[in-house]
């Protein structure tokens, strides 16, 4: 069932796909509580909303990661009236191999893509239980079905949201709150220019627009679907492992590598 009543938490809001959730909710009535760190990127947003006569998008520049993060968004989304929508997306990664990656960065990675989600989730979930009834959607991945060398990280947090995910969606069963879990393919975001900076990319054809990854997760979170995965192959993809033994994926996975993703050059040969 649609829900556009309450406010919609939307993190990583200043670009990709969270700008696209944040817009889309605005656009058919829900205010929404924009969160990420370049604040020009959310007063731009905000504007865009205000223009168009949409429900109004009100920024917050915050780093997600930092200290109290978590309850100052519960916080903030209670002074705005209250959170019907929990939308985890922000998130990063590191292309590359394993060994030549920064320690630092890897463990931010971890820090973005699963801690947030477990403190945002612990923070205001219990909000949308109190008022009978809400959405949370995690953005994960098609990376966690499966091992993902040269971005290996990456894939066992994007595992960690699906894994949350579908375990939460069992526990808040009778709610009213539903939990799920968005796993795309390649989407056209600035995530590959952060995750491998200067390594040329070529689109793949079967890559989704933003616009269209956003508006598949909405549609999948209002009716109640627990996992999501966009286009008909990427629903291939993630059944094979229900099929193939692991050593298969994980060598069909070793062979493909980073190439699925629009990069030519062997695994080892992309460096974040």
């Amino acid at each position: 069932m649609t829900t556009t009543s309450g406010l919609g938490i939307v993190t990583g809001a200043s670009s990709g796909i969270g700008a696209e959730i944040a817009r889309q909710l605005s656009a058919r009535g829900q205010p929404v509580l924009a969160i990420g760190r370049r604040a020009h990127r959310l007063e731009e947003l905000s504007a865009r909303a205000s223009a168009a006569g949409h429900a109004p998008i009100h920024p917050l520049e915050l780093d997600i990661t930092s200290e109290g993060a978590a309850l100052r968004v519960r916080d903030r989304a209670r002074e705005l009236g209250g959170a019907a929508w929990l939308v985890n997306n922000a998130g990063t990664t590191r292309f590359g191999p394993f060994l030549d990656g920064d320690p630092a960065a890897l463990a931010m990675l971890v820090r973005l893509n699963c801690e947030s989600v477990v403190a945002l989730c612990a923070a205001v979930v219990p909000d949308l239980v109190a008022r009978g009834g809400g959405r949370v959607l995690n953005v994960a991945s098609l990376a966690a079905f499966q091992p993902t060398p040269g971005h290996a990280v990456y894939g066992a947090t994007k595992a960690f949201v699906l894994s949350l995910s579908e375990s939460l969606a069992v526990e808040l069963d009778g709610t009213g709150v539903t939990v799920t879990a968005l796993c795309p393919g390649p989407v056209t975001t600035e995530i590959f220019d952060a995750g491998a900076p200067g390594v040329p990319r070529r689109k793949m054809p079967f890559e989704l627009t933003a616009e269209d990854c956003a508006a598949y997760g909405i549609a999948a979170a209002d009716r109640g679907d627990v996992v999501a995965v966009p286009t008909a192959l990427s629903k291939a993809t993630a059944q094979l492992s229900r099929f193939l033994p692991r050593a298969a994926i994980r060598r069909l996975s070793s062979r493909i590598g980073l190439s699925v993703l629009g990069y030519g050059a062997p695994t080892r040969g992309v460096r974040g």
